[in-house]
């Protein structure tokens, strides 16, 4: 039983930390319907729906080519 609840211990950890590493933040673009997925190793940030994340627009249009990252 110990065994048992250590192994999915380590896979419920395993499967937290992959689901952590595979969330990117999609936001639509203004008007085109795709979405900004560039979070590069220029952007350590969360690219969220605010007005004002002026980092996050930046990797959009110039990495992805998309209007608008927030």
């Amino acid at each position: 039983m110990e065994r048992k609840t250590l192994g999915l211990s380590f896979l419920l950890l395993l499967i937290v930390l992959v689901a952590e590493e595979m969330v990117v933040t999609k936001t639509e673009a203004q008007g085109t319907g795709r979405t900004c997925e560039a979070l590069s190793g220029q952007f350590s940030g969360g690219c969220v729906g605010t007005t004002g994340n002026q980092q996050c627009d930046n990797i959009c249009r110039r990495l992805e080519g998309l209007l608008s990252g927030t």
